[in-house]
This record gives C-alpha cells, sequence and structure tokens, in this order.
C-alpha cells in the first residue's frame, strides 16, 4: 500500500458522489473521511488532484468464491487448442513453467469436445503428480495414473462432482499465494470487499486468514462458513467465533445453510445460528424459509438474514421478514426490477467467475434500473445485507474511507457505455491498494 491509514490524504477537484450530494472534495485520516467540501484552500497534507474524475463507495462483491475463482486463474485453460498436439504442447508448457501445482495437483478446464484423451495421453506428458483434464462441459475429468492412485479408483474417467470430492484440500501456502497474487485483480475492478463462502474445515481456514494471511490482504474478506450439521455448527460456535465487523481486513461473516440438507437438520442449524447471534445466509428454498420465519417470529433479534438466489415467488415474505437478498450473477435477472419495486435490499454475487462491477452495472442500466439503483447493489445494498452501513456503503464524514475513483461519472454516459469505464484507483481504509497512474 501507497501510504498508511494514519496519513491524511485529500482528493480535490472530483465528482465525489456523497451521501448528501456531489461535491469537489474529500479527506480521510485514520482509515476514515474526515470532511467534505468545496473548497481545497484549507487543505494540508498529501493532495491528489482528479481533474474531474468520479469518487464512489468502494464495490463489494457479496458472492464471489475467492478460492475457486482464483484457482481457476492458474488451471491450464484448453478452450483454444484444436488438436492433440496443440494439447500435448499446452499441457507440456504448463506443467513445465509450475513445478508445484497447487494442492500438488495439475488441473486442465475446458478441453474441446471434438478432441478426445485418454490416460495414457496425459500419462505421456506428466506421470510424476496427478493430473485432471475436465472437458468443456464441467461434467467429467481424464485422470492420469498418478490421480487414479492417489483416489484408488479403478477409472480414469469420472464425474466432475466425484472429481471434487477427492481433491485435496488447499494447503496453507496454497492459500496464502492466492490472496498475496489475486487480491490486487480484484482491486483493479474498483472492488474493495467480498463475501466468499468456505465449506468443510471452518476453523482451520479462519485460522489461516487471521492468522498468516492477515498481512496480505489488500481487500475486505467476509468469510462465510457452512456447515454439514447441527452438531459442527455448534463444535464452531463454541469456539466463540460470532458475525462482526472484526478486522479491518478480515472478518466472519454469515452460516451458510444447505438448502439440500434435510429440514430437520435446516431447521436446527437456522436456530442455532439466530439465537447465537449470528448472520443466516440461506439457499432459496422453501423449507429453509419456513424454517428463517419460525424462528425470527419466536426469538426476536437483531441479527440480518440474507437470501441467495433471490426470486420474484418470494418477494413478500423477504419483505415481511425483512431479509435482504443476493442476486448471483445469471440468475433470474428479472427479478431485480420487482425486488426495488417492493422496497428490498439487494447486493450482487459473482459465484465462481468474477464479474466486473461496472460490466454488470451497465448490464442492469441497460435492462431499467436507474444508475442510483445499480450502483447500490455494489455499495449501500451490500453493506446493508453485511450490516455495516452504519460506516461503509456511502461517502460520509466518520465513514470508512473505501472507495473507488472512475474515469467517467456513469451518470453522465449512455448505459451501454458504463461498462468500459476504467478504474483509476482504489481506496481501502484510507489506503490506495490500486493506482492505474491515470491520476
Amino acid at each position: 500500500m501507497e501510504q498508511t491509514q494514519n496519513e491524511k490524504l485529500s482528493l480535490i477537484n472530483g465528482r465525489i458522489h456523497t451521501a448528501s450530494g456531489i461535491s469537489s472534495n474529500i479527506t480521510f485520516e485514520h482509515g476514515r473521511i474526515v470532511s467534505i467540501g468545496d473548497t481545497a484552500s484549507s487543505l494540508d497534507g498529501k493532495i491528489i488532484d482528479l481533474r474531474g474524475r468520479t469518487v464512489l463507495p468502494g464495490f463489494c462483491d457479496t458472492g464471489l468464491d475467492f478460492l475457486s475463482w482464483s484457482e481457476n486463474q492458474e488451471r491450464l485453460n484448453l478452450s483454444s487448442v484444436h488438436s492433440l498436439k496443440e494439447f500435448g504442447d499446452s499441457l507440456s508448457t504448463y506443467a513445465h513453467a509450475n513445478p508445484k501445482p497447487l494442492r500438488g495437483w495439475y488441473i486442465a478446464n475446458n478441453l474441446p469436445d471434438d478432441i478426445v484423451i485418454s490416460r495414457d495421453d496425459i500419462d505421456d506428458l506428466i506421470s510424476a503428480l496427478p493430473c485432471a483434464v475436465i472437458d468443456s462441459r464441467n461434467s467429467h475429468a481424464v485422470l492420469n495414473t498418478q490421480a487414479m492412485n492417489e483416489f484408488n479408483m479403478p477409472q480414469d474417467n469420472v464425474e466432475l462432482d466425484e472429481f471434487n470430492q477427492h481433491l485435496p484440500d488447499f494447503s496453507t501456502e496454497d492459500i496464502l499465494y492466492l490472496v498475496k497474487t489475486y487480491g490486487p485483480k480484484i482491486n483493479a475492478l474498483g472492488i474493495t470487499e467480498i463475501w466468499s463462502d468456505f465449506y468443510g474445515d471452518a476453523k482451520r481456514l479462519w485460522d489461516i486468514l487471521f492468522g498468516e494471511a492477515i498481512d496480505m490482504f489488500t481487500f475486505r474478506m467476509r468469510t462465510n462458513f457452512g456447515f454439514d450439521d447441527v452438531h459442527s455448527l455448534n463444535e464452531f460456535l463454541s469456539t466463540g467465533l460470532r458475525t462482526g465487523d472484526g478486522l479491518p481486513f478480515c472478518r466472519l461473516g454469515g452460516i451458510l445453510i444447505n438448502g439440500q440438507l434435510d429440514q430437520k437438520e435446516q431447521k436446527g442449524m437456522i436456530t442455532s445460528a439466530h439465537l447465537s447471534g449470528c448472520q443466516i445466509i440461506s439457499d432459496n428454498n422453501k423449507s429453509c424459509i419456513n424454517a428463517l420465519e419460525h424462528v425470527i417470529k419466536r426469538v426476536r433479534k437483531s441479527s440480518r438474514h440474507v437470501i441467495r438466489d433471490v426470486s420474484a415467488s418470494i418477494t413478500d415474505r423477504m419483505k415481511i421478514l425483512n431479509l435482504g437478498g443476493i442476486l448471483i450473477h445469471g440468475h433470474d435477472d428479472t427479478f431485480i426490477h420487482d425486488a426495488f419495486r417492493n422496497g428490498l435490499v439487494i447486493s450482487a454475487g459473482s459465484d465462481e467467475v468474477l464479474v466486473p462491477p461496472m460490466k454488470n452495472i451497465s448490464k442492469m442500466v441497460s435492462d431499467g434500473l436507474s444508475v442510483a439503483e445499480a450502483l447500490s447493489v455494489y455499495t449501500w445494498g451490500a453493506s446493508w445485507n453485511g450490516g455495516v452501513d452504519s460506516h461503509r456503503g456511502e461517502l460520509a464524514v466518520g465513514n470508512d474511507a473505501d472507495m473507488v475513483v472512475l474515469e467517467q461519472d456513469p451518470f453522465s454516459v449512455r448505459p451501454e457505455e458504463i461498462a468500459g469505464i476504467d478504474v483509476s484507483m482504489t481506496f481501502i481504509a484510507g489506503c490506495t491498494v490500486y493506482d492505474s497512474g491515470a491520476v
């Protein structure tokens, strides 16, 4: 980071969209906004002249599977190969360039349907470490002999779900590498916070993020944890960890409720999480929502619960229960108009493929939302869903100095042009985490 949170920094001569209107200048110190105004003559400390650029609250992606997304950047993409020879050349080059692959596995994605490979083809190229080649439909993986030995499986072609179940967990070294390498790529899109869902050994992941990785973060990481049953959830809760803002760059988020579990397990997990003061993040599932309604009406607490993959069919119930909603990119996009009309708070999530906020905002505006509504999905709406709207999501004195500087004002261009607006700078808690060099 280019400066510390304690240093005073002023951005002047910009179009700064604050909670009360547009201003020219904004100053932050100790990680918080300390003044907003139109007079720059009395400012001290470091000053950056924006020369008319636009400043907005930092963007929050409330559904990015960070580990899966960042690992996919490390995998070999075979979509552009056209022959068995090109496949072999690509895989050999990839293995040579990556002597220590993540999880100890070489993984290639998107093999074209017209290229047929076998275990022997992969063995001829990679034999010392396990390797899997996944088809373009993400349905099956072809394994080399070493991978079959690790799986203890007789066949070299397995369904992708089965492959993912056998894939080793990320090592601590893997997680540290991914945070350090791909955080800056997130910042370059104007994103200052992501919510990421973790299943499995939640306590181990939290200890890594809280411990070894904490000094590597250039984005705010909100970790949502999922469990297979009430017992494992209660074991986690017994450690004393709870939903809250916590550390500046890594905090415990919500408890994930899997809609595939039976109703008894769902109800038990929802009850435990709610009574413990944790936020609940539930699938759009009738039995989950029924359990949420039951426990909210029985025990009134202030926890702000959220539904993922929201749809028009549950709008009325969400409004009555004061539930927020996460719209995963590409899932029932038509619902968002009804959501705004009904006063629901909606935020945006990318899932496993990171969607640039400006691109998604452009699409939403082209589909009929106002620019303010579309922006709120990444700013105020995300902060409200996360329970941090008292100090994030809007540019106001006292709020966290999380903001993005854009080359153009999305309010001043045509909807289809919003996607092409470049990010100039990104700040988190008053620190520069991305600088294109344009300012």
